[in-house]
């Protein structure tokens, strides 16, 4: 099958691919602490023709090679409520499963889960928010049975990384550690707004933009794919 089949179908697949990470960066316009990804393309083997003349190179397609993290601070929001941080300066809060992992997130939306006479600072997923020396964070209960959420700005630790650019994405907003991003520190300098969350960080107009560049590759793909088929179809019938 000829060399401009593989490179159509090599595009289909690579802005596929590409649609679907645009896809996801709309679908969480409203993701509080959600920051948007961006596909990056690279060349597949070159083949050196052979002419009289000149030596020219064949290009065999493209692949997605990568969705590189676009990290930057997104708009804050007040919100009022009390277990409500929102961090207004670089860095990640540390939160941890059940199995004891620690991952790093921008979403400050917290709450308290009661468990017998301890209350402890949880994000929205049960995962427990950590202080700067990676312990969980306790909430002391007043005697009229409420809770005291004074002084949590100072409890909560934020943490830095010497390239958040590589950072591992395992959900829409949390991040793993990675070889490229290096290991976490604590930050030295850093601010958290009470009561307030940082709102997602995709800009619709952008990624509009963006679907219909893809979705214009896509189909330009396709019709390479259409074009060199029916030349196949041409030879075959000439044989």
């Amino acid at each position: 099958m000829n060399i401009a089949f593989y490179n159509g179908a090599s595009g289909l697949v690579a802005h596929q691919s590409a649609l679907e990470q645009v896809a996801n960066n709309i679908a969480n316009v409203n993701t509080t602490g959600y920051k948007p990804t961006r596909a990056e393309f690279d060349d597949l083997l070159y083949t050196q023709m052979y002419t009289n003349e000149v030596k020219p190179l064949t290009g065999h397609g493209v692949k997605m090679s990568s969705a590189d993290l676009i990290y930057g601070q997104g708009p804050i929001q007040q919100t009022y409520r009390a277990l409500d941080f929102a961090l207004m300066t670089d860095g990640f809060f540390a939160v941890q499963d059940l199995n004891g992992e620690t991952v790093y997130t921008r979403n400050g939306a917290f709450d308290l889960s009661i468990e017998g006479r301890n209350a402890y600072l949880v994000d929205d997923q049960g995962r427990y928010v950590l202080d700067s020396r990676g312990r969980q964070i306790t909430v002391d209960k007043l005697s009229d049975d409420t809770y005291d959420y004074s002084g949590l700005t100072d409890k909560i630790g934020v943490f830095v990384f010497d390239n958040p650019y590589g950072l591992e994405s395992i959900n829409n907003t949390s991040f793993r550690e990675s070889d490229n991003s290096g290991t976490a520190r604590i930050a030295q300098e850093y601010l958290i707004r009470e009561q307030a969350l940082e709102n997602s960080g995709v800009h619709l107009a952008d990624e509009m933009t963006s679907l219909i560049v893809t979705q214009r590759a896509y189909q330009l793909s396709a019709r390479v794919v259409q074009t060199s088929d029916q030349m196949e179809e041409i030879i075959n019938n000439l044989r």
